[in-house]
């Protein structure tokens, strides 16, 4: 099966827009975004299904509206639990801290937390992209070379099924295919070492029956083995219990090595084991996010430790900022190539900010020695964990200059006629004023507005009213994947912002 290229120009010789090595999350994620742009993409994976296996379990509230831009929202929901936050615990159980959730929702219009089963999720976004006629997944079918010059890049590849060689034709290439990336070697190998690699036993369990379990998660703050036992939901639990110095992984994950770890939790008679691993959880990020036309994104290019459930979140949000981009330069392939740079240098920060504190974090978590656990546990008791949940700023990039609110997530309020303002929008830029420079705006402006394909919102209620008024501004400027892009203080300054990004987008 072929999709034709749905921006495809006479003479140009393309099977696709885009090829996504890899069917993980942020790839089926990915394919969502771009077919819902019109794009022809091509989704290559190794393997055949869904893998069963439990790996991420937490999302946050900012990856629930880059599945809300994907129309899926709802479909996530059903099968997402809200997360009830975390008590931290000494080694007799006693409490150091809670570190409770946000009750009702938060800033991105849903939860700031949710916990699921991977497998459940993967499915959703594969059902997803099956909406689009353009969009194709081949299973087990393998990358083995790439190649790209001025006008595409040339994928080798080997159908596994039926035991043949292949070879597509595409625009772009994004290498989704995690920590063992095969598209990383056409990128960049190099990455930036936070230093944090430190080996866990993972545990995934399904219970017979509701136990008499915390339904939160629990940090055990034990030197003797630092461990976290998490609940998914009344039925599944995860358990991360730190290696120690000498201990063999491979005896770590033996059945009865591990029920003998799990006995303060549960019984083998309570529950079956579905998975038992060893990881090591490295702290890195890529050197290179991009090569020419081939883009990273995922495990493929970062890596962090799982303290703050950020993992599967980073790779969305890579996502959400790549496939915008992709599909502005697909539509003005004048600016292709200034806007696309943008991608690397964005994320590269923002992505850092999260996996450096997760490092932090872990450096309080795993303290083996009993007398610095001691004083860690009087610190936390005394003043709890200092640290706010991070709202990083992009890199350098498509967002006017100036600090503050630009270059960071938008918040998501609900209009005066009910709808959330991302399912207003969709995946275009917006204009949200208040309602004084509304009743100002001339008919130039409006039109230059419309002539970007930006949704211009007069009434945001109160909710963009006050935020509004606390940035001194008359408006704001929301990129498709609700990052600020500026924020204007007159409408003079509104016109200036949106000549500038008419460069950015047409030329």
């Amino acid at each position: 099966m072929q999709a034709t290229s749905l921006h495809a120009r006479p003479g140009e010789q393309h099977d696709f827009d885009v090829a996504i090595v890899g069917c993980g999350p942020a790839g089926a994620a990915l394919a969502n975004l771009l077919g819902r742009q019109g794009a022809s993409v091509l989704v290559i994976e190794r393997n055949p299904g869904i893998p069963a296996i439990p790996r991420a379990v937490h999302i946050d509230g900012e990856t629930m509206r880059v599945f809300q831009a994907m129309g899926l929202g709802a479909n996530m929901l059903g099968i997402m639990r809200p997360g009830g936050g975390m008590h931290w615990v000494d080694a007799a159980g006693d409490t150091l801290l809670v570190r409770t959730g946000l009750v009702g929702l938060g800033n991105q219009g849903w939860h700031n937390d949710y916990y699921h089963h991977q497998p459940q999720m993967e499915a959703v976004l594969r059902d997803g992209f099956r909406r689009y006629p353009n969009v194709v997944l081949r299973e087990r079918t393998e990358l083995k070379e790439l190649h790209q010059d001025e006008g595409g890049v040339t994928l080798a590849t080997w159908d596994h099924v039926r035991a043949q060689a292949g070879t597509i034709h595409c625009r772009y290439v994004v290498g989704c295919d995690g920590a063992r990336s095969t598209v990383r070697q056409w990128v960049g190998e190099r990455f930036e070492d936070l230093g944090d690699h430190q080996a866990w036993l993972v545990v995934d369990g399904v219970l017979d029956h509701p136990l008499d379990l915390p339904e939160y998660t629990v940090q055990h703050c034990d030197p003797a083995r630092p461990s976290t036992s998490i609940y998914v939901h009344p039925l599944r639990r995860r358990w991360e219990l730190m290696l120690l110095p000498g201990e063999d992984p491979r005896a770590l994950i033996e059945p009865e090595t591990v029920w003998k770890l799990l006995e303060r939790w549960v019984k083998p008679s309570q529950a079956t084991l579905e998975r038992a691993t060893t990881y090591v959880f490295h702290s890195l990020i890529a050197e290179r996010w991009q090569n020419g036309r081939i883009f990273l994104a995922g495990d493929a290019v970062h890596q962090t430790p799982p303290f703050l459930g950020q993992g599967l979140c980073a790779g969305m949000r890579d996502v959400a900022n790549l496939a915008w981009k992709l599909g502005a330069a697909l539509r003005h392939p004048e600016t292709a190539e200034a806007l696309l740079a943008t991608y690397g240098p964005e994320r590269t920060p923002h992505a850092r900010e999260f996996v450096a504190l997760a490092v932090e974090v872990g450096r309080v978590i795993q303290v083996t020695d009993v007398e610095e656990a001691a004083l860690r546990n009087v610190r936390l008791q005394a003043q709890g964990l200092k640290f706010a949940f991070p709202t990083p700023q992009l890199g350098p990039g498509i967002h006017r200059p100036g600090g503050g609110v630009r270059g960071r997530v938008f918040l998501q309020p609900q209009l005066p006629d009910g709808r959330w303002l991302d399912d207003c929008v969709g995946q275009q830029f917006a204009v949200l004023m208040t309602a004084e420079a509304a009743l100002q705006a001339d008919s130039t402006l409006r039109n230059r507005v419309a002539a970007l394909g930006i949704v211009l919102i007069e009434d945001g209620g109160p909710r963009v009213q006050s935020w509004l008024e606390q940035q001194q501004a008359i408006a704001v400027v929301v990129r498709p994947d609700r990052y600020v892009y500026d924020v204007c203080d007159n409408l003079q300054a509104l016109d200036t912002a949106l000549s500038d990004l008419a460069r950015w987008l047409t030329g």
